[in-house]
């Protein structure tokens, strides 16, 4: 018995190469806003503006898929309101970590202003909404012990219709409230303001469908590739909306709000792209280890602080037309995507290295 070597069982990596896949994405679509990506091509026109288009309608729903993917593996727990503590301080501590480093490490070195406001905020990442993904993240999560337990004892059809009635709620009413002229009309303020999906409202909508596909829908042992046809079918499909409401009354206005989070034909792709990627089945630890780095990426590189840093200094060049002259452009934007990303993965690896030395300190203290 002694011999025997101990199995090791390797989570499966097809939705963990996908969580890789919606970091990149969340990273393109910083760029694309803070680095004014999107205000230059569309600035430019042409190809330029069309490559846009295709980026953005295939990366447009990370966040979304991210809870998805929470409801789908968490549903199921038996975690309680309890039990669940120990991961919510891991988090947390994570994100008072970060907030705090990258504060007083900016405020020592100089490279940006950091007022007193700053370092205030920098005590309370949670309520002061530093991400605003961890903070709603956090309080679904909180709440998912509850929320377990009504999913688990719906029936099929009822959860069914609870999906159609939260789908008109948080998306087809959100989407049309932004839209000019329809929100005279279809109005969410002061009723289900659901914040063009970055609130509470639209991560527990996301959940509770990731909860659904987990209890109710056949899970398939090869990919399926329809889905990842769909997913880039509806990304086509916007594309050409884009360019078809241009000019037409009203309809113009579409662009204005097709890359909001809780779109419907951003929904659908999100759980299209998951579908494909939950019938991918490998092992593979390196991918498992790289996946479990997200949330340290995240937070490194979205800090409001860091932001200032990443897109005003390092890659301040993203915001200049001559950058885009390049016919290899798009091969250096995947290097800066793919620059943050591994930069914040070897500061996260870091970051572990620190916590297990404070650890191992405490409890040598502890003993004394």
């Amino acid at each position: 018995m002694n011999n025997e070597k101990t199995i090791t069982k390797v989570r499966d990596s097809g939705i963990e190469l996908l969580r890789i896949i919606l970091m990149l994405q969340v990273i393109y679509l910083h760029l694309s806003a803070y680095g004014k990506y999107a205000t230059v091509n569309i600035g430019i026109g042409g190809a330029h503006e069309l490559i846009y288009w295709l980026q953005q309608t295939l990366s447009r729903c990370p966040v979304y898929v991210y809870i998805l993917i929470s409801g789908y593996f968490s549903v199921t727990s038996k975690a309680t309101m309890k039990t669940i503590w120990p991961k919510v301080k891991k988090i947390y501590s994570s994100a008072i970590f970060y907030s705090l480093a990258i504060t007083f490490l900016l405020l020592a070195t100089g490279l940006v202003k950091v007022s007193n406001i700053d370092i205030i905020k920098s005590f309370f990442p949670l309520t002061s909404r530093t991400w605003y993904f961890i903070s709603s993240y956090l309080l679904v999560f909180v709440l998912s012990p509850v929320v377990n337990i009504a999913l688990t004892r719906l029936s099929k059809q009822d959860y069914k219709i609870l999906l159609v009635i939260l789908f008109f709620l948080f998306s087809i009413w959100q989407f049309a409230a932004n839209y000019e002229p329809i929100n005279k009309i279809l109005s969410v303020k002061s009723v289900i303001e659901a914040t063009n999906g970055r609130g509470l409202y639209g991560f527990l909508f996301m959940y509770i469908i990731g909860g659904y596909i987990r209890l109710h829908v056949k899970h398939a042992e090869k990919p399926q590739w329809k889905y990842l046809a769909w997913y880039f079918g509806f990304a086509i499909l916007d594309v050409i909306l884009v360019y078809a409401v241009r000019g037409v009354p009203v309809l113009e206005y579409y662009t204005k709000v097709v890359n909001v989070n809780n779109a419907p034909i951003a929904i659908i792709q999100g759980v299209c792209l998951f579908m494909f990627f939950r019938s991918v089945h490998f092992k593979s630890k390196f991918i498992n280890r790289i996946s479990s780095r997200n949330l340290g990426v995240y937070m490194i590189h979205e800090h409001w602080l860091m932001r200032k840093v990443i897109w005003n200094k390092l890659f301040v060049i993203t915001k200049k037309a001559e950058f885009y002259a390049s016919p290899i452009f798009i091969v250096k934007i995947y290097g800066i995507i793919f620059t943050i990303y591994i930069a914040g993965i070897l500061i996260d690896v870091c970051r572990e290295y620190i916590f297990k030395g404070i650890g191992s300190l405490y409890k040598k203290v502890v003993k004394k």
